[in-house]
Parts: structure tokens; sequence; C-alpha cells
């Protein structure tokens, strides 16, 4: 009676845990971005893969946002496909992941839009150079013609192709890594039966 007791009471708290470890696992990914002229995100884990929609807009005035959960040991590309209709191009964003478990291109839990740390195309999810600021010089958060977003980090960047005159699409694109590779839940609950088996061959012979 006791043994059996003991099986359903350790049971039941590896089962409690494996599901803990499963709800913890996730990292919330967010972001806030502007383009003009209008834009879709996309969340992919294929960088010649358009992926899911995350969010979409078509007026460059309005900060928009989203946000998103990330699977531990899950490696992500962020996708945001961009289309001006005339004049100067810009795409100015800041993305923020919650936990340790990812890091953006540039090795931190926070990335800006910059010409460094993203990819962009002119053709589709392929054939990608590094982005460009959108002006000569100075394309801050605040620069004419914009003026200030309030909605997205001050230090954060005004990016397209190196045409962004002329060049009326762009598909930009930046990693997000998993830092470590999490053990899936149904493992630990096989260990831990495991360890329910061994103990209970001891209770055995000490009874």
């Amino acid at each position: 009676m006791k043994l059996k007791l003991m099986k359903t009471i350790a049971t039941g708290v590896i089962f409690s845990i494996a599901s803990l470890f499963n709800i913890a696992s996730a990292s919330v990914l967010t972001g806030n971005l502007n383009v003009d002229n209008t834009f879709s995100a996309y969340l992919s884990t294929d960088d010649n893969v358009q992926g899911s929609l995350l969010v979409s807009g078509n007026n460059w005035t309005v900060t928009d946002s989203f946000s998103t959960n990330l699977t531990a040991g899950t490696d992500y590309y962020l996708h945001v496909k961009a289309e001006d209709w005339g004049y100067i191009a810009g795409f100015l964003g800041d993305f923020s992941i919650d936990t340790n478990d990812h890091v953006f291109n540039n090795g931190l839990a926070q990335l800006l839009t910059n010409n460094v740390d993203w990819n962009v195309s002119t053709s589709g999810w392929s054939n990608y150079t590094t982005a460009s600021t959108s002006l000569f010089g100075n394309s801050y958060n605040g620069v004419g013609p914009w003026g200030l977003r309030s909605g997205v980090d001050v230090n954060a960047d005004w990016i397209w192709s190196s045409e962004s005159y002329t060049d009326l699409n762009a598909y930009f694109s930046t990693t997000i890594t998993a830092v470590t590779a999490v053990p899936a839940p149904s493992t630990m609950i096989i260990f831990g039966l495991a360890l329910v088996g061994l103990a209970s061959r001891r209770f055995k012979k000490q009874a």
C-alpha cells in the first residue's frame, strides 16, 4: 500500500514539474516599428521562407507593436517585408526578448534597426546584403522627414536598401538564435519514472 502511494505521489510530482518546465521554456519576443510606407512582419525558422505573420501596417506615422512566444532550443528569423510608395523609404524599429534563452544577431536580448545587424534584399527572401541607413550620414530616430517616433528607441536608425529613393520593395531579415538546447519534457518524465522505479526496488528490499 505504501509502495503504491509513493509511486502515485512521485509520478504526480514529475508530471507537474515537467508541465511547469514546458511553460517556462517559452521566451517572449516583442517589437515596435514604423515603416514608410507599408509593411508586414513575420517569424520564420528558415531565412528563405517568409514565415508566420506577426503584424502589419500601412501608416508610417503609427508605431505598430507585436508580441509572440519563442520555443526554447529553436532558432528563428525575424522578417519584415516593406513597401515604399515614392520619395525616401525607411524602416525603424526596436525589438526585445524577455529571457536568456534566445539572443539577436548582436548577441543581446535587445536589437534596434541599424546597418550592422540587419540584412536586406530587394527581390525576396534571398540574395541578402547588409542593410543601409536611409539617409547619408544621420538616420537616427528623430531626423527629418519622419521626426521623432516616440514608440521606438531613440537610438534606432531608419534603414533600407542602398537605394532608399528608388527601391520600392525591401525584405529585411535578422537572426534570433537559441542559446542552449532545452531537454523536452518527455525526456524529463522518462528520467523521473526511472528514478521512481529505482526507489521502488530499494523500498522492496528494505521491506
